[in-house]
Order: C-alpha cells, then structure tokens, then sequence
C-alpha cells in the first residue's frame, strides 16, 4: 500500500513535514505545479485533475490518499474513479464549505490574474488580523507566500479545481476525514469527523492528534481491513 500525500492551494509537500515521517509504508508526494504550473486548463476540475494524477502515477484502488485542503477535495475525485482509500485533512465533500473573499469565481480570477488578491499587503493583513499571535502564523505566512510568487496561471488552475462544479456526482464519503472546529479557511463538515485541535494548519501546530488518529485507521485489525 502507497500512501500518496497531496497538498492544497499554494502548499508543497512541506505541509506534510510533521506526520509523513511518523506514517507507515511507502510514500508519495504529489508537486502541483507539476502539471498545473505551466499551462491554462480551460475549466477544469477537480474529477480531471485526478484523472491527470491516476494517469501519472498509476493510482490504484490499493492506495491510500492523504490531502490536506485542496488536496483532500482532489483525494476525494481520485476515490470516485479509483475506489482509493482517502484520508481528508481540513478539506470538504460539500463545495460550500469553502470559505471564499467573493461569492463570484470571475471576479476572484480577475483579481488573481492582476494582482490584488495575492500580494504582500494582503498577506500582511490577514497575519494580523486572522493569525496574530496563533501557532499557524508561520506556515499561513510561507503558503502565502508561495501563493505570491506563483504564476497568475498556476493559481488559476488550482482556483478552478476548488471553485468549479464536478461533472457527475459523488455519492462516497471519504474513510477518515480529520477537521479543526476553528478553521478559517474550510468550514466545518456535516459528515464524521475526527476533530483535533487547532486550525486550517492542524497538521502542523498539531502534529500528534493527526498522526494519532492516521495511525489507528493504517493500522491492521479484525474490524479494519484498511490497512492491510
């Protein structure tokens, strides 16, 4: 069994510094930019980017998908056309639940592709605003950051697979799903959860409930075949 770690808008495999090396078996990480870094997919979504994924890497229904944020919704695709089994990390099933600056997906566009939505203003007030004093300081500052000097187009492409409707309907539910009451940026799911402390950042303030609660789902038992 693969475990095959996914990171969210504007994150790399650094989002998953604190628990890939406590997780069992071999591992994964998917680089975004790899495929969305340098070409505008026109609409795409997140059921095609997974297809992109299965592609690439051979994804099977005997591995295991870890994603935090966008990477859990980007799991969850993956799980519809593969029947992997997905651990999701301050993510969704329900699109709403993404907290958003603009209800309107153009109008957030256009102020990516001219600038005035990612940039050193912006990052400097949400820090102190949303994130003054709070563990996740530090890493919101570094995604933000890298959300900054991505190109208009790279970030487009991911907004796109957060923002745009799926092309049939998933009727699953991910195996584990692990969540933060006070996540600013994904809001709470109605479907079980794990619940852990923290925020939108939790594998990283909050490392041990994480790998904890991952750890008790790999792990082999009569009443869990999962991680066999």
């Amino acid at each position: 069994m693969r475990l095959i770690f996914i990171p969210g808008f504007g994150e790399t495999q650094r989002i998953f510094d604190q628990i890939a090396p406590h997780l069992p078996g071999e591992k994964l990480f998917i680089n975004n930019l790899d495929l969305l870094g340098t070409t505008h997919f026109s609409a795409i979504t997140a059921i095609q980017y997974a297809q992109m994924l299965i592609k690439q890497h051979q994804i099977t229904r005997e591995d295991c998908l870890i994603g935090h944020s966008m990477g859990g919704w980007i799991a969850y695709a993956a799980k519809h056309l593969t029947g992997c089994r997905v651990v999701q990390i301050a993510s969704w099933i329900d699109p709403k639940k993404v907290i958003l600056p603009l209800k309107k997906p153009e109008y957030i566009y256009w102020l990516v592709r001219n600038g005035w939505l990612f940039n050193r203003f912006n990052k400097q007030l949400i820090l102190r605003l949303r994130y003054r004093n709070k563990p996740s300081a530090q890493i919101f500052g570094e995604v933000f950051q890298n959300l900054i000097n991505s190109s208009p187009e790279y970030l487009v492409n991911q907004l796109e697979i957060i923002l745009n409707p799926l092309e049939s309907t998933i009727d699953t539910q991910p195996e584990m799903s692990i969540h933060s009451k006070k996540d600013l940026i994904v809001g709470f799911p109605d479907h079980p959860v794990i619940t852990v402390s923290g925020d939108h950042f939790n594998l990283i303030t909050y490392p041990q409930e994480v790998i904890t609660a991952i750890n008790a789902f790999l792990k082999p038992t009569p009443n869990n075949l999962y991680g066999k």
